[in-house]
Parts: C-alpha cells; sequence; structure tokens
C-alpha cells in the first residue's frame, strides 16, 4: 500500500467519526449549499494536514510539546463549542425556518480550521502517533509530502462525502429538518463545551 492511499485512510477514519465539525458541515450544507458544507471541511482538512505535519517532522519531541498545552487546548476547544452551539440556538429563535447564512466561504474555511485545530478529537490521534514512534521513519521531504498528500485528501473525502450526501438528501428532508437540528445540536454543543472545561 503507497504511502498516500495508507495516509488517506487514516486521516479518513480520522474525520469520520460525529463530531462538531461534521455537525457544522451539515448546517451548512443544509443552508447554503454542499460547497458552503465543502469549505468548513477543507478548514478542518488543513488542521489535519498540520497536524500530520507536526507529528512526522517532531515525532516525540512534538508531542511532549502539544501535551504541554494540553489545557489550554481544552478551554479554547470547550469555548468555541460553547459560542457555536450559542449562535446556533439564537439563529433558530431568530429565524426558526431554513435559510441561507451570510457568511462566505472563507469564514466557513476559518471556522472548521479553528474548530479542528482546537478540537482535541482531531489532535489526539496525531499526538498519539507521533508519541508511538510510528512517523520516525518517515522524515524525508518526499515521504513528508506523501503522507501529508494523503492525509488532506483523505480527511477531504470523509467531509465532501458527508456535505454532498447531505445536500442531495435536502430535498427528502423536512423542511424543519435543520430547526430541529439546531435545536438539538445547540445545547449538545454547549454541554460538551462545558463538560470539556471542567473535566480540563
Amino acid at each position: 500500500m503507497s504511502t498516500i492511499t495508507a495516509s488517506a485512510l487514516l486521516a479518513f477514519s480520522i474525520a469520520l467519526p460525529f463530531g462538531p465539525v461534521s455537525l457544522m458541515c451539515i448546517e451548512r450544507s443544509l443552508a447554503s449549499g454542499a460547497t458552503r458544507g465543502l469549505a468548513c471541511g477543507a478548514g478542518a482538512s488543513t488542521a489535519h494536514g498540520v497536524f500530520a505535519t507536526l507529528a512526522i517532522t517532531g515525532t516525540n519531541a512534538v508531542a511532549a510539546w502539544l501535551s504541554g498545552w494540553q489545557s489550554t487546548v481544552h478551554l479554547l476547544s470547550s469555548a468555541i463549542l460553547v459560542l457555536i452551539g450559542l449562535r446556533l440556538l439564537l439563529k433558530t429563535a431568530a429565524k426558526p425556518a431554513v435559510v441561507t447564512t451570510s457568511t462566505g466561504r472563507f469564514a466557513d474555511y476559518a471556522a472548521g480550521l479553528m474548530l479542528a485545530l482546537t478540537n482535541p478529537a482531531t489532535v489526539l490521534p496525531y499526538l498519539a502517533l507521533a508519541g508511538s514512534g510510528v512517523f520516525i521513519d518517515q522524515s524525508g521531504l518526499l515521504t513528508l509530502a506523501a503522507t501529508v498528500t494523503g492525509v488532506l485528501l483523505g480527511s477531504t473525502a470523509c467531509y465532501a462525502t458527508l456535505s454532498g450526501s447531505v445536500w442531495a438528501l435536502k430535498d427528502r428532508m423536512p423542511r424543519s429538518f435543520l430547526l430541529r437540528l439546531n435545536l438539538l445540536a445547540g445545547p449538545a454543543l454547549i454541554v460538551m463545551g462545558l463538560h470539556m472545561a471542567l473535566a480540563t
């Protein structure tokens, strides 16, 4: 199996579990189209590429350094989750119908990037791989490029599949689906963020 294929499968499996980024991709895709959900996913994929690069180039040293910032990362991540949850609830209260969002694709990309950068579910798998020594013999420039390329392709494929599937099924969903999703997701994200902050 090639390095790109192996890295793509690894990143796909890391991005696959449903979490805040997936929820944001679904919300953006339903409200404003698949490209908006994909922009959010592309931001998250960039974070995957950053962590893969750090894991390869720094291995155990990077893992130790990032572990020292674990509390800060958790607090920042919890704050972002709470803010996103509040935003979903406020938007639902103000506009209880499915409407397009006013932010652009760059804002969606930045939101996905920041959420993934501060999400322990994204950080910890790469920290674990760095600490395990899996990447120690992969410090060559070509191997680094192939690995990061695979990670970007795999994570992007995961979010693209999610966004495209949601958009394709949009017409079969009740018009109140996004409203219900926001009413469920908002409190869930707030609780998740508060739990993360208290556990720090």
